[in-house]
């Protein structure tokens, strides 16, 4: 595997799924892609043993949610599920400051 950590692998993982996001049009597609790359996203950040893994997933955790919320904002989805993935995002936001 040379390099590359665990969660660094994951974290490559998340970003194919991120750039479906980016190239998508249909709300309901941008969805699954974002809840993929959390998904790969939150394992990078469990599995990261460096700070700078650590911190690297953590930004792209909050990155994901922040993008979500906007999609399901666009989707009319509960407000709740709204506000879950706005504070994700701002807590992962604050990890990534914690950890620098």
């Amino acid at each position: 595997m040379g390099d590359k950590t665990v969660s660094h692998g994951w974290r490559e993982k998340g970003n194919i799924s991120y750039r479906h996001f980016m190239v998508s049009d249909s709300p309901e597609c941008q969805k699954s892609y974002l809840e993929s790359a959390l998904r790969s996203y939150y394992r990078a950040y469990e599995t990261a043993e460096s700070s700078k893994d650590k911190s690297s997933a953590a930004k792209n955790c909050a990155m994901a949610a922040w993008r979500l919320t906007t999609v399901l904002s666009q989707l009319d989805e509960e407000t709740k599920l709204c506000e879950f993935r706005f504070r994700e995002a701002i807590g992962y936001f604050s990890k990534v400051l914690l950890i620098c």
